[in-house]
């Protein structure tokens, strides 16, 4: 779509005007230097575009009159839920940013055995807004979906609800997530699972096994807890996806 696209944070529907205020705005009005007359592409998560025109802006709001309801035409055709382990610093924000680029579908933290981080509510509030910049920038009219924070036995309980359940182990018997992905047919909903910087514990991962994951390597190398879900979601999305 040739119109800019804006993240509206409430109900849209063709033939209403809505108001846009605080920092989409300031992006619109400050950044973009759009004025009346101007169109427009909104979006609020439910994966539909929303296209608009500008009647009015002012120094701290513009009205946009919105004309059309759009499908978007760039949402994955499969669900992928990445488990991740809970992680320092910036690293669930940049997981959330890329998965949100590469096509999946929502993003379930954990606490491990392993895990040095303690769950902080400040900041998986702030991931659904870094879900909704990253839809901006890559062209999805849908959000990732958050959940969180859970145990090990809670996502076992939640194994069964999915196609195919995949935990990347380092110390899995060589059996790789391509190898598993490659032989799947007519999976449409799928979950990976992805550990904490000290991995997971035998424990853990026995009781996963009980209850139906399947335990993959990705690979020779050692991967970082943020790298591994990178590099998991694409694999998926690009094998699975057709």
């Amino acid at each position: 779509m040739k119109e800019k696209r804006f993240y509206f944070e409430g109900e849209l529907s063709a033939n209403t005007v809505i108001e846009m205020v605080g920092e989409e705005f300031h992006h619109l009005a400050n950044v973009m230097r759009a004025k009346t007359g101007d169109k427009v592409c909104l979006f609020n998560g439910n994966g539909n575009f929303y296209l608009g025109k500008i009647t009015e802006i002012t120094k701290k709001y513009a009205n946009i009159d919105v004309l059309e309801e759009k499908v978007s035409e760039s949402e994955p055709k499969i669900k992928l839920t990445v488990f991740q382990a809970l992680a320092k610093g910036d690293k669930l924000s940049l997981v959330m940013q890329k998965i949100t680029e590469l096509g999946a579908t929502k993003l379930a933290l954990f606490e491990s055995k392993f895990c040095d981080v303690k769950a902080n509510t400040g900041k998986q509030e702030k991931l659904s807004l870094v879900s909704a910049q990253a839809a901006k920038q890559c062209g999805r009219a849908s959000l990732v979906e958050t959940e969180g924070v859970l145990k090990i036995k809670q996502i076992a309980e939640k194994i069964k609800e999915y196609d195919d359940f995949f935990v990347a182990y380092e110390n899995s018997d060589g059996h790789t997530l391509s190898d598993s992905l490659l032989s799947l047919k007519n999976a449409q909903n799928i979950a990976i699972m992805i550990g904490a910087e000290g991995g997971f514990s035998e424990d853990e991962i026995e009781l996963l096994k009980a209850n139906g994951a399947d335990v993959v390597s990705l690979g020779k190398r050692i991967l970082r807890t943020e790298t591994a879900a990178i590099a998991c979601t694409a694999l998926i999305m690009q094998l699975l996806e057709k």
